[in-house]
């Protein structure tokens, strides 16, 4: 007797996409770098210590920090969206 599969992913397709335009970190064009955390235990600990390397190292980056509590979807603010070059996202436990 002859089995029956199905798979639940369903139709997959892809699409081939260009990359996001890339530029330099260190030129001397001002980047704002978006800090984004879920604020549990050590993440702002973390986000700070990225602050401070980041700014040692990139004279001309500007941090901008998001927050949001850690069991509720993330919701950016428009300043957020609109000024960040950059986001990294740092999650504690």
């Amino acid at each position: 007797m002859a089995r029956e599969l199905m798979n639940p992913c369903g139709a997959v397709a892809n699409e081939d996409t260009p990359l996001a335009p890339r530029r330099q970190l260190d030129g001397g064009e001002p980047i704002v770098i978006g800090l984004f955390s879920n604020q549990k235990a050590n993440a702002d600990l973390f986000m700070d210590n990225m602050a401070s390397l980041l700014t040692k190292r990139l004279a001309n980056a500007e941090i901008l920090r998001g927050y949001k509590a850690a069991s509720v979807p993330a919701e950016f603010s428009a300043e957020f969206l609109e000024h960040c070059d950059v986001v990294i996202a740092g999650f504690g436990d």
